[in-house]
């Protein structure tokens, strides 16, 4: 692959974040510090006061409650509450400071927002990894802390469902009940010719079935029912996850308490029949750590800490050795443009240079005018003759001095932006514990964007701290053209400060970059789209390597109604500090993009050349802002992986590696979007590799629970089965409207009525559902981002390690004429959804809890050889004969190698009486 192919990849960024890491730990004694609580922008003020006093009565009434639970285990030690950077003690009546060293406030555990979310006012968590994996975070509605009485009445003590979410989310363990008409998790299950409902607990539940009006007398098996528990139920002692509301429920389950046959709950189901505490058990907070006694309840209050949210502080390392002569003019260009152009109004920005050692050369000012944006600017060497004389590269010396001279005391909110070499004679073993030390006490993001000659590799750990710090590490390929280097780094730095910008969407998108090679044609050709979603202060614009002999003759654009503008002829001059060529429009003339009427339209641009035959290297490229400032109109993409290391060694004892995209306009999910991911790797000889055969990878959000657990959340999956080599894997995020198709949830619509007086929450199962009445297309978008980036360190792959996914769509019928059932089901890969199958195991017994344990006496197996490829939709009748009454039916797809997939979904079926005969199989 071509240089300016790999950059491209970088280059065409959109607003992408990625998750920050959680600094949650467990203390010696059994306490919980490092837990953050925000409070999200858009919440009231005028509740400030309210909000952060339930909070307290929260934590401080669910501590004994989690430490009972867990056997003494652990506990609620310290919070963190994080108000908007804009709220006023006065409001809060409050004392509230400034994160000072090792306060977390840059990640996420609990989120605060404004409105209903997906489960209205009940707290839900957000969970998109398998079971003993943390989730992302957990969600509180304002509403939940502004009627704290209607709370209480309706959902039982709050502090229970903090526990219960707080092991959702902290274990990876999951809601222990069924979901009305769910396919994975149905709500009850059938048993010895009666219906019970799914729920784990350690006696018969008493209650009634409910329509969702809450009228008596549903039968589950023929409408949308709810199972509502009645009268005290005071036998019922477990499980947190299902009945948090009665009064006698103090932990969970385990398999030595739970009744014998508890259903397919969603715990049940995707861990596989393991209890809520053997996955809780398992973790790595208690794997040294042993029952204790219990405390004395006021010694399992709560510390708080009230601060507020702080704004950043960027502090820009830049490299100036003699080896960064090379591409110094970009270097300086770009990080010129950052200071002039593309921070916001206001913040505060430093700047220290280093070679050999490290020098402020200009410390923090706020940017309040474009005067003294250009003078901070200017203070960057302007020359590659002021470079040093040397190769010495001490980025520790520059880190030293950003935190001594710069930050001290001021450390909140700071945020280190390294440009160097990035090699391995830029930091040392001794330098990069420094840096986590820094990291680790003061809580600085540290971002990098890395020049490697070519030929060499970047340091892994400028990947690794970035990760761990929720920075950015980009590295550039300095064997592209000019202009691609230009604009790689002018992306960036654009990249690197949308992760703590205060309003990442008034940042720009970049909707079109096409790289132009001139040599013997006069003119060039291409198009770009502005969804309805952009629109604002739009720019076209040419990097070329001449500001004054350009050579741009005249650049015309044509809407897809055909109306022609242009062509213009006159070029501005404004940004020829960036080298970039925009339009003079005439006095009076608005900018075509612009207009109302055309947002959410392609353009084609033709740009016209002067006649010269020296090949010349340009770029076209168009960017533009968000059109609203209402975060409701306004498309987020964020990204993470299963892994909170940014550096991991494939082999069979390990998981394959995970990437998530979550895909939301407003804060609700984007649904039936298309997400696709392309990887290229950075090999350790500095040469870059675009993987093209079979890709880019389709991601998922189908809710089999392997690897989607949930459709239509906006959050999309995918396992990646290929590693050609170890290497640096730089993902990237393509997202669209999959030909006008994706929607979101309308704004105030009542996704999730509540069935009258049903403390049982109906969100979400294996899919959220959201009527057709209430869905708002997004219209026509595409946005490429910047997805994660991961060091595979080693690659040990002797044997196949990947099973097939888990079949979601399994339909089971019974022919009465044939006496046989009839199995249909669309065909997985051999590793999870690539490649094919050699065969499958269908399995059905009348104890639906037989099917969901890994080994089990009580079912019947028949064994199906047949190769389908992925997609392949399948059908297989087999008789019944034998078999008689309520039966469940399971499948499970299988490899060359032998590894089986997780059982399918569960189907129900009733054989009549009359079948006697002995059961056998055969394809159609």
């Amino acid at each position: 692959m071509t240089s300016k192919l790999s950059l491209l990849l970088l280059l065409l960024s959109s607003s992408c974040m990625v998750s920050t890491l959680s600094r949650v730990y467990l203390t010696p004694d059994g306490g919980y510090k490092g837990i953050v609580v925000r409070i999200d922008k858009d919440v009231n003020q005028d509740h400030c006061h309210e909000i952060i006093k339930n909070i307290k009565s929260l934590f401080t009434a669910g501590s004994p409650i989690l430490h009972s639970a867990l056997s003494g285990r652990a506990y609620f030690s310290r919070v963190t509450i994080i108000v908007p950077s804009s709220w006023s003690e006065e409001k809060c009546s409050n004392a509230i400071t400034t994160p000072t060293g090792n306060t977390p406030y840059k990640s996420t555990d609990i989120l605060i927002t404004p409105g209903t979310g997906l489960a209205g006012s009940i707290p839900y968590t957000v969970q998109s990894k398998q079971c003993g994996e943390q989730g992302e975070k957990i969600i509180f509605t304002e509403h939940f802390f502004t009627a704290w009485n209607t709370t209480s009445t309706r959902w039982g003590q709050p502090a229970k469902l903090l526990v219960k979410e707080w092991a959702k989310y902290r274990y990876g363990v999951f809601d222990e009940f069924g979901f009305s008409g769910d396919r994975f998790y149905p709500n009850y299950f059938k048993s010895g010719g009666s219906i019970y409902p799914t729920g784990t607990t350690n006696a018969m539940l008493t209650g009634s079935w409910i329509y969702k009006n809450g009228s008596s007398l549903c039968d589950p098996t023929a409408d949308q029912c709810y199972f509502r528990p009645e009268g005290p139920n005071k036998q019922i002692t477990c499980s947190l996850n299902y009945v948090p509301f009665l009064a006698t429920v103090t932990g969970w389950c385990d398999k030595d308490h739970a009744k014998s046959e508890i259903g397919p709950g969603k715990h049940n189901v995707l861990c596989q029949g393991r209890s809520v505490p053997d996955v809780i058990f398992a973790h790595s907070d208690f794997k040294t750590r042993t029952q204790r006694s219990v405390r004395l309840s006021q010694e399992l209050v709560p510390v708080f800490d009230i601060v507020r949210q702080p704004l950043p502080k960027y502090v820009l390392l830049i490299e100036t050795s003699r080896a960064m002569s090379r591409s110094w003019k970009w270097v300086r260009k770009a990080t010129q443009n950052l200071i002039k152009y593309e921070l916001p109004d206001n913040t505060e920005v430093a700047i220290v240079t280093f070679s050999s050692e490290a020098v402020v050369t200009h410390n923090l000012t706020p940017l309040t005018s474009e005067r003294v944006r250009a003078r901070l600017a200017d203070t960057i060497p302007d020359s590659h003759n002021r470079l040093s004389r040397t190769d010495d590269r001490c980025v520790i010396c520059a880190v030293k001095v950003a935190m001594d001279q710069v930050l001290r005391n001021r450390e909140a909110g700071g945020h280190l932006i390294i440009l160097t070499h990035g090699d391995k004679r830029t930091l040392s073993e001794d330098d990069e514990e420094i840096l986590s030390e820094y990291d680790k006490y003061y809580n600085v993001r540290v971002s990098s964007v890395l020049l490697p000659m070519p030929g060499e590799a970047p340091l892994s750990y400028y990947n690794t701290i970035a990760t761990h710090s929720g920075g950015r590490s980009r590295s550039l390929d300095l064997s592209a053209s000019k202009m691609e280097t230009l604009a790689a780094l002018i992306d960036s730095l654009v990249e690197i400060i949308g992760v703590d910008t205060p309003d990442p969407s008034d940042l720009p998108v970049t909707v079109h970059h096409q790289a132009i090679t001139r040599s013997q044609s006069w003119s060039s050709e291409g198009q770009f789209f502005i969804d309805r979603m952009l629109g604002r202060d739009t720019v076209f614009g040419i990097f070329v390597e001449d500001d004054e002999d350009h050579q741009i003759k005249s650049v015309k654009f044509t809407d897809e109604e055909g109306s022609v503008f242009g062509p213009y002829t006159k070029m501005s001059s404004i940004l020829d500090g960036i080298n970039l060529k925009t339009i003079n429009f005439p006095l009076g003339e608005k900018t075509p993009f612009d207009e109302g009427v055309v947002s959410g339209s392609s353009w084609r641009y033709h740009i016209s050349w002067y006649k010269d035959t020296a090949q010349i290297q340009s770029i076209a490229r168009v960017r533009s802002r968000q059109r609203d400032s209402s975060p409701a109109n306004n498309l987020e993409i964020i990204s993470w992986t299963n892994y909170d290391s940014s550096s991991l060694s494939i082999s069979p004892s390990s998981s394959p590696l995970t990437i998530y995209t979550q895909v939301t306009m407003g804060g609700r999910g984007v649904v039936e979007a298309r997400v696709s991911l392309s990887l290229q790797i950075l090999h350790s000889n500095g040469t870059r590799s675009l993987l093209t055969e079979g890709f880019p990878l389709q991601m998922t959000d189908d809710g089999f629970g392997d690897v989607d657990l949930v459709s239509g959340d906006g959050i999309y999956s995918r396992h990646l089965t290929i590693y050609p080599s170890p290497g640096r894997y730089i993902f990237t995020i393509t997202v669209t409207d999959n030909n006008n198709t994706a929607y979101v949830h309308t704004v105030g619509g009542a996704m999730d009525t509540h069935p009258q007086d049903l403390p049982v929450t109906v969100c979400c199962g294996s899919s959220i559902e959201v009527p057709a009445s209430q869905r708002q297309a997004t219209t026509r978008f595409i946005r490429t981002a910047a997805g994660p980036v991961v060091d595979i360190v080693s690659i040990e792959m002797d044997r196949d390690i990947f099973p097939p996914a888990t079949i979601g769509d399994l339909g089971v019928t019974y022919g009465g004429d044939e006496q046989e059932l009839i199995a249909s089901w669309t065909a997985p890969g051999g590793d999870y959804n690539d490649g094919e199958v050699s065969g499958y195991h269908l399995v059905y017994s009348a104890s639906i809890d037989s099917l969901l344990q890994p080994v089990s006496e009580d079912r019947e197996l028949i064994v199906i050889s047949r190769r389908d490829r992925a997609g392949v939709r399948v059908d297989h009748a087999f008789h019944a004969e034998g078999v008689q009454g309520d039966l469940y039916v399971g499948i499970r797809a299988e490899d060359d190698s032998g590894n089986l997939g997780r059982i399918s979904n569960l189907v129900s079926v009733n054989i009549p009486r009359n079948a006697v005969n002995t059961p056998t199989s055969h394809q159609p």
